[in-house]
């Protein structure tokens, strides 16, 4: 991708390219399981990544390969707009969601949300009740110093690869069977609900491209009005299946997140959770937490130079 996509060309050449690299995002994928972590989780040093832009663009290369990117040693009093837009040259465009741009996920006793508290947070794709949900995810770890709390990913795309040589029919109906979801906070006045199959290919060449699943925004009581006994059971069949697999923990990859190490992830591939934690007077745990969508992504990878956002020419044509 980086001999390609590396020197200046014309606009029209760029927008054939732009299709090309959205492409091979499915095409030059690289799975994994927590059982071989070491090249998808390599820590990116900061200083390095922003040294230039074509350091920063090869970090972005591989989250896209692995779904993930990490990097360490970022000072922490930088902002999330400082260290994507000012130093990493991405186009300053979070999406909107429903919680702010910039959330500070800090311990709170008896949150609505369970993000917010100190048990185990299963692993999860965020923001499942939007019909486009963020791409691209942004964590930084603020300040850790509470016991326990090791946060875990896992890639559900090695899982969907895995199942289609074992159980293909459950492949089959997680990606023909749309489930609703729905996220309303107790007195927040907030109604957000969509639908979605779990599993989705892309149509002209059958690649996986991206994976919604919650446990806890699926709305379940609408699933059941939706469909009758005998399709209910033959999702729950494969979905338990495919559930359990996201659990194993042999294919997680675990580490305790410290100050100033940042996490990109793969929103449309890749599950995050949390370990339970112990919250002691004096301690913290605080991440902050952005998103994106994945086309501004490709615009920087495209750019040659900071500041030379692609595809926003190309979007405003």
């Amino acid at each position: 991708i980086n001999a390609e996509y590396g020197g200046p060309e014309p606009l029209a050449s760029r927008v054939e390219n732009l299709t090309d690299i959205i492409r091979r995002r499915n095409s030059e994928q690289i799975f994994w399981t927590g059982s071989n972590p070491e090249e998808q989780t390599k820590f990116w040093d900061w200083n390095w990544v922003v040294e230039s832009s074509d350091n920063t663009r090869e970090f972005l290369i591989h989250y896209i390969r692995y779904g993930i990117g990490f990097i360490k040693n970022i000072p922490t009093d930088l902002s999330m707009e400082e260290i994507l837009h000012d130093k990493m040259g991405i186009v300053r465009a979070l999406r909107k969601t429903v919680f702010p741009d910039v959330d500070i996920v800090r311990y709170k006793n008896n949150p609505t949300n369970s993000g917010y508290g100190s048990g185990v947070l299963p692993g999860h794709i965020d923001l499942c009740y939007y019909n486009q949900l963020p791409h691209v995810q942004y964590f930084i770890s603020l300040e850790n110093t509470v016991d326990g709390g090791e946060s875990f990913w896992v890639d559900a795309f090695s899982v969907i690869k895995e199942m289609q040589e074992t159980v293909p029919e459950y492949v089959e109906v997680l990606s023909r069977i749309p489930v609703p979801y729905r996220y309303t906070p107790p007195g927040s006045g907030t109604f957000q609900t969509t639908i979605h199959p779990i599993v989705n290919f892309e149509k002209l060449h059958g690649d996986i491209y991206q994976v919604i699943e919650n446990p806890w925004n699926s709305d379940i009581p609408m699933f059941t009005r939706m469909y009758p006994e005998e399709t209910r059971s033959t999702w729950w069949e494969a979905y338990l299946h495919y559930r359990g697999l996201i659990e194993d923990p042999a294919r997680w990859y675990e580490r305790k997140l410290l100050g100033g190490e940042f996490v990109v992830l793969d929103n449309w591939r890749v599950y995050h959770g949390r370990k339970e934690f112990t919250w002691k007077e004096g301690q913290e745990r605080v991440v902050a937490t952005s998103y994106m969508d994945w086309n501004h992504m490709a615009s920087r990878i495209m750019s040659t130079e900071v500041g030379d956002h692609v595809f926003l020419e190309i979007d405003q044509h």
